[in-house]
């Protein structure tokens, strides 16, 4: 069921990239000196391009469609089962998903290449998905208080944002050019040409030495580099320290306190897992899946495609004949039961 339910939150991701893109034709994408690459050609060949998935290799184009049809199916099955997506389920799912990005939620949309209606489709595949599985289960508040305080015990949970500090470093070969970046900065130039100027760290120098936030419990992070980032003031810096063979001038940027996310913001997110993990062993969403899907009319117009309906239909219909085999029937002579209507 897991693997189930992950499938249908990636698929979603992939669809976007078309919808994002739709509906420009022969309008130029790109212009290189003049000359324009046209969207039609960019769209010719991404559909070509090899993607991994857990069937293996597909072109990216017949794996889209595939997931279009996958996502549209399982909103139709949830329609017929009476559990279309409310508007109260997709408002309080965008909500969340807004505070999640801090108020701003259409920069944080535009960072994934995404827009507002991007979002509302995803979430109603993802809503209407979750209404079928978890169909006619009711969890307790009690299971719910229980499940986030059980949470917050977990190592690294995510509902316990630690403290951080956002840091800058100029990274340096040999205790004499740190020693020099150090004098250079006492005289008040500013961090970031500093660092520009001496650093010998790449990504540091093209980034004016911002490194980015450090926690107390990071162990990717050297342990000196830790320490003197938290022993620092917003906007103060620290003398070359050894790390590891090079010499670091750490400046502390930014400070983040640390944060327990309240119950009252994710206990409809924890009711919803909770009610997923009894549905699933409740309810049978996979073979309703392929029952639902073996007897779709999925109708194709691009040649190229047009084998894919069948194929799924075809492998739906493999699978109902494999779940509705009697145990141990498997051998020669096996009479595999009759289909449930």
């Amino acid at each position: 069921m897991s693997r189930m339910r992950l499938s249908v939150v990636a698929f979603v991701a992939l669809a976007i990239v078309a919808a994002t893109l739709a509906g420009c034709g022969r309008k130029g994408l790109i212009k290189v000196n003049g000359e324009k690459i046209m969207k039609d050609d960019f769209y010719a060949r991404l559909e070509r391009v090899p993607v991994q998935t857990s069937q293996g290799n597909q072109m990216a184009g017949r794996y889209i469609v595939q997931q279009m049809i996958a996502e549209t199916l399982v909103q139709q099955m949830a329609k017929e089962q009476s559990v279309t997506p409310t508007e109260a389920q997709l408002t309080k799912k965008i909500e969340f998903f807004k505070k999640q990005a801090g108020g701003d939620i259409r920069r944080a949309l535009g960072l994934r290449g995404m827009t507002l209606e991007d979002l509302k489709r995803q979430i109603a595949v993802q809503q209407s998905f979750i209404n079928v599985v978890s169909k006619g289960v009711t969890v307790p508040d009690d299971k719910v208080r229980k499940a986030y305080n059980d949470a917050l015990k977990v190592p690294n949970t995510t509902l316990i944002r630690p403290e951080t500090v956002r840091i800058s470093g100029i990274i340096c070969g040999s205790k004499a050019k740190a020693g020099k970046a150090y004098q250079v900065l006492k005289g008040g130039t500013e961090f970031s040409t500093v660092a520009i100027q001496y650093t010998e760290d790449e990504l540091g120098k093209n980034q004016g030495g911002v490194l980015g936030p450090v926690s107390r419990d990071m162990p990717r992070i050297p342990k000196p580099v830790r320490d003197t980032a938290f022993s620092l003031q917003i906007g103060q810096y620290s003398k070359p320290v050894l790390v590891e063979g090079k010499w670091i001038i750490i400046k502390a940027d930014q400070k983040r306190p640390k944060k327990i996310t309240p119950y009252e913001d994710v206990k409809d997110v924890i009711r919803e897992q909770l009610a997923m993990q009894s549905g699933a062993k409740k309810n049978n969403f996979r073979e309703e899946m392929q029952k639902f899907t073996k007897k779709a009319d999925i109708v194709i117009n691009a040649q190229m495609y047009k084998d894919i309906g069948d194929t799924i239909k075809k492998e739906a219909g493999k699978a109902l004949d494999i779940a509705n085999k009697k145990p141990g029937a498997e051998g020669p002579g096996a009479v595999p039961t009759p289909s449930p209507n």
